[in-house]
């Protein structure tokens, strides 16, 4: 795990109570030589984390679309900044320089990314460990709700062997380190309930 991609908050007003876990993710890194991938932002916990790095003399590499670019929220500081046509460009370049990705708290954007990822490794087209830093208890309902859709059906149990929930950043990139797809993928199950169906 070389490098990693962070999905966090944007917004001015998220950087506290949670800016002691960019704190513990950049000495993690800087401890293991792990690149960091990012948002590109200068803004919010993505800010922070920047600014972090920065200090820590921590590799980082910031991916931002030409519209945030153009309202100047870029970070100036970060010489390694590529800058994409579109948000969904933006998002394919943080998923191929990341060798995993590390969820923390976060808005609207931070759930996009972090369920897209999740999607493709269900369908198996990457095969890379997702983290999710439950600190707080921050993420407890979204976790509730993924129970319930189990529990109606709509996703079988082994979604929760997709990622993995930590509230110790150290713990939880240690384990993403170890971490295992499951062999089967949401469309192998699909194939095999429509051979079932066909054979009837």
């Amino acid at each position: 795990m070389k490098s990693i991609a962070v999905f966090c908050a944007s917004g001015k007003q998220f950087i506290e109570p949670f800016s002691h876990l960019i704190d513990e993710l950049v000495t993690y890194c800087k401890k293991k030589e792990i690149t960091v991938i990012y948002g590109g932002a200068k803004v919010g916990l993505m800010g922070y984390l920047a600014d972090k790095c920065l200090l820590k003399d921590v590799k980082i590499t910031g991916i931002i679309p030409q519209n945030i670019l153009d309202k100047e929220l870029h970070h100036e500081g970060i010489e390694a900044l590529r800058i994409t046509e579109t948000m969904y460009e933006r998002k394919n370049a943080m998923y191929e320089l990341s060798d995993a990705f590390v969820v923390l708290p976060g808005s609207l954007g931070t759930l996009d990314e972090m369920f897209e990822v999740l999607c493709l490794s269900k369908l198996h087209i990457h095969n890379k460990a997702i983290g999710i830093l439950n600190a707080n208890h921050f993420y407890d309902f979204i976790f509730a709700h993924i129970d319930k859709m189990i529990d109606m059906g709509f996703m079988d149990e082994d979604v929760k062997s997709y990622f993995i929930i930590e509230t110790d950043i150290e713990n939880l990139l240690d384990k993403m380190k170890l971490w295992e797809r499951p062999s089967e993928s949401d469309l192998d199950k699909a194939v095999q309930i429509n051979s079932i169906k066909i054979s009837k």
